[in-house]
């Protein structure tokens, strides 16, 4: 089994790492961008213009769609090739769905631009093949990039919007989602990539710092006119995304179910208490 991991962004970075353990796995990845990555092999996308055989391999894209709504995986590959993958994995995004409580089961129905543009590729990816799985990610956070790497930067200011609350997911967990469903035989359609545990963002922050004795956070309206269009974005839609299928259908267990103590745990070991 090969596997092809289309872009090389944190998603992609985070994979091949994990993949590069398994010894039972061959990959490569499919990507402009190979400086100083020299252990992995890289391939362009001129690869795939001839008629290939893929019926051993799986195809996973972490490509977002551009300003235009396009694909550039869809564009750029033959149908005929896309279609001979055992597999597709398609990493998208909870902007897909509207405001409220909604899982997988919920019939996704977007009001912004970049959710219109994300659904619109899924169904495209769904059309390809009846054996694609959808990974709607929620935002993605890590040890180098968090809610508190600004803070601790001298950045106070927590953006603040009544009743929002942020859909995370931490990079490991969104990368042993990936692989589990690699593993996982009978496993499609629509998966969230969220943990499920919500959270105001300031009384997360305002806690924090009470607890550490850090500077308190400065609350700063979502709608304040100083915020830029594309954090605003954000903010805009508020729901609560479940993740029922990581439990249910995949037996997922999740290695930061809780942002908190993430980043209490962060703190501890950054303050070195």
């Amino acid at each position: 089994m090969t596997i092809f991991i289309f872009g090389f962004g944190q998603v992609s970075k985070e994979l091949a790492k994990k993949l590069s353990n398994d010894k039972n796995i061959n990959f490569k990845i499919v990507s402009r961008n190979t400086r100083n990555f020299l252990n992995y092999e890289f391939l362009k996308i001129d690869f795939f213009k001839n008629k290939l055989n893929l019926s051993d391999s799986i195809l996973i894209s972490t490509v977002p769609p551009n300003e235009k709504g396009e694909d550039f995986i869809l564009k750029n590959i033959p149908i005929s090739n896309l279609n001979s993958f055992s597999r597709i994995i398609y990493i998208s995004s909870t902007s897909v769905y509207q405001s409220g409580n909604v899982d997988e089961l919920t019939i996704a129905k977007p009001t912004t631009e970049l959710g219109i543009r994300r659904l619109s590729i899924e169904k495209q990816w769904q059309n390809i093949s009846d054996k694609t799985v959808i990974i709607r990610s929620g935002g993605i956070y890590s040890n180098s990039s968090n809610i508190l790497t600004k803070f601790l930067k001298g950045d106070h200011k927590i953006i603040f919007k009544k009743n929002h609350f942020t859909n995370r997911i931490h990079i490991e967990d969104l990368v042993g989602i990936i692989f589990s469903i690699i593993k996982a035989k009978n496993i499609d359609g629509i998966i969230n990539a969220t943990d499920s545990f919500f959270i105001d963002n300031f009384d997360l922050i305002d806690k924090l710092s009470k607890k550490f004795s850090i500077p308190k956070p400065t609350k700063i309206s979502y709608d304040n006119k100083s915020i830029k269009k594309n954090i605003k974005s954000f903010y805009q839609v508020s729901k609560k995304v479940y993740s029922n299928r990581l439990s249910d259908d995949l037996g997922y267990k999740f290695i930061h179910p809780k942002v908190d103590k993430f980043l209490n745990s962060l703190l501890k070991k950054e303050l070195k208490l």
